[in-house]
């Protein structure tokens, strides 16, 4: 017997940090009922360069999106994920803030929202409910951006301060906390997904993923006010929350993964072969228990170019890092300097170790600069 393609919801939850999921009671009840990837390093800290990466399995020097101001140049011959699944049978569909944000190539529905006056409590799950039934019980993919986060982030921060008003950096408590009560919202808005796939009777064959595609910053560093200006771990590192029928319960998994495994770990939990070259590894048969354990990555790779803050560079990216299990080197390429932090013992990064571990600089300098020169 054929097995049938699941459905794929797939919900970025825009800004979402992978270090407050436990403040929202909705997630901490979510995790016992799914699979948690929670270290997984964005290759952009900000969200065109970053859905670009995930939609088509290629770093951004790759694809054509490596810059702030390159949103839509996306190379057309590089094939993207609604594509891919459109072209084996499935009917495609999406919900964001802008249309402009991402190729249009792909997508059956193709809708907008107003981040300010729609409530995706509402609008989000009536576009399932309509993609399904234009599908004609064919599988569907359904990508959904919630932004909240982002709307507040907006108005209550990036139209308040400059970049360098050091107010803001001063009160880090307090602007953690509006963060925390915003992040709630995500948590309700992530039940009420999962509630509209069980009322529509699909949560046998849908699996529905739950992902950020970059942290916020709450002021942590002089110089960004919410993210896309450095690499440190508050932006750079996600998380990937799987649910659904045959997806492992009660699992939480810290091992190293990247952005670039995301489209072939889709593409195996759809049955559809991987013939793309694509330097990604898809970990799908660790997600659905096939196999008992999964290798981590040996690096991953991030880069950034700020709109804003003390070295702009919205054109071409001008701050790399590259993150090991224990370490991270990051190369600032405008400023020619360079900083080294053992994550594990210093999950702030507040600690520059550049000058005295030459074996670890020595290595992950020549790896970087030679994944940067490719």
């Amino acid at each position: 017997m054929v097995k049938l393609k699941p459905n794929i919801i797939f919900v970025l939850l825009d800004g979402a940090r992978y270090d407050r999921l436990t403040r929202s009671s909705e997630f901490s009840d979510l995790k016992n009922k799914g699979f948690l990837m929670n270290n997984v390093s964005t290759v952009f800290p900000y969200t065109a360069g970053s859905l670009n990466v995930i939609f088509s399995g290629k770093y951004g020097k790759e694809n054509g999106v490596d810059g702030y101001y390159k949103v839509l140049q996306l190379k057309d011959s590089i094939p993207v994920l609604p594509e891919i699944l459109q072209k084996h049978g499935y009917f495609t569909a999406r919900g964001i803030i802008n249309d402009k944000l991402l190729s249009p190539r792909g997508y059956d529905i193709r809708t907008s929202h107003n981040e300010y006056e729609d409530n995706l409590n509402d609008v989000h799950p009536k576009l399932i409910s309509d993609t399904f039934e234009q599908a004609k019980n064919k599988p569907i993919f359904v990508f959904l951006q919630f932004t909240r986060i982002h709307t507040v982030t907006v108005s209550e921060v990036l139209k308040k301060y400059e970049w360098n008003d050091k107010k803001f950096y001063e009160q880090l408590n307090s602007n953690l906390q509006k963060y925390d009560k915003t992040f709630e919202e995500a948590g309700i808005y992530s039940q009420k997904i999962i509630e509209t796939i069980k009322k529509l009777g699909k949560e046998n064959n849908t699996i529905i993923i739950f992902f950020a595609d970059h942290g916020t910053g709450i002021g942590e560093r002089f110089g960004e006010r919410n993210y896309g200006s450095f690499t440190y771990e508050e932006t750079i590192r996600t998380f990937y929350y799987f649910w659904g029928k045959h997806i492992q319960k009660n699992k939480i998994c810290d091992k190293l993964k990247s952005t670039i495994d995301i489209l072939p770990t889709i593409l195996e939990l759809c049955q559809i072969e991987n013939n793309f070259e694509i330097p990604g590894k898809s970990f799908a048969n660790y997600i659905t228990g096939s196999i008992n354990n999964v290798s981590e990555n040996q690096y991953t790779f991030s880069e950034t170019g700020a709109l804003h803050g003390p070295f702009p560079s919205p054109e071409i990216s001008n701050v790399f890092c590259i993150k090991t299990p224990t370490h991270k080197l990051i190369y600032l390429s405008s400023e020619n300097s360079w900083e080294l932090y053992d994550i594990e013992k210093d999950k702030n990064e507040k600690n520059n170790l550049f000058g005295s571990l030459p074996l670890i600089e020595n290595e992950l300098k020549e790896k970087l600069l030679n994944w940067i020169d490719r």
